[in-house]
């Protein structure tokens, strides 16, 4: 399993490589979630453990949290969740 540390330089890269704008990410708040039920993407209805990562992005006048999620297992990025709904990402 990898490390919270490992989880949020995966983050920060893929986020940075994908050119996603972001304020912030929230280290604090990496939630870990075992034998989560995968809800979007290629994993959809699989139990995994998962890593969520937040982080921030300015829409207009607020910033709204979005997350990434990553597979505790394998430090396989599995999908963003926005406030409109899931995006896949692309490696």
């Amino acid at each position: 399993m990898i490390t919270k540390e490992e989880v949020y330089k995966k983050a920060k890269e893929y986020l940075d490589k994908s050119k996603t704008q972001y304020t912030t990410i929230d280290v604090d708040s990496i939630k870990f979630e075992e034998n989560e039920t995968v809800s979007y993407g290629k994993y959809e209805g699989n139990k995994l453990n998962i890593y969520s990562v937040c982080f921030g992005q300015l829409w207009g006048m607020e910033e709204r949290s979005m997350f990434v999620d990553i597979d505790a297992e394998t430090g396989e990025i599995l999908y963003i969740m926005t406030p409109h709904g899931y995006m896949d990402v692309e490696e």
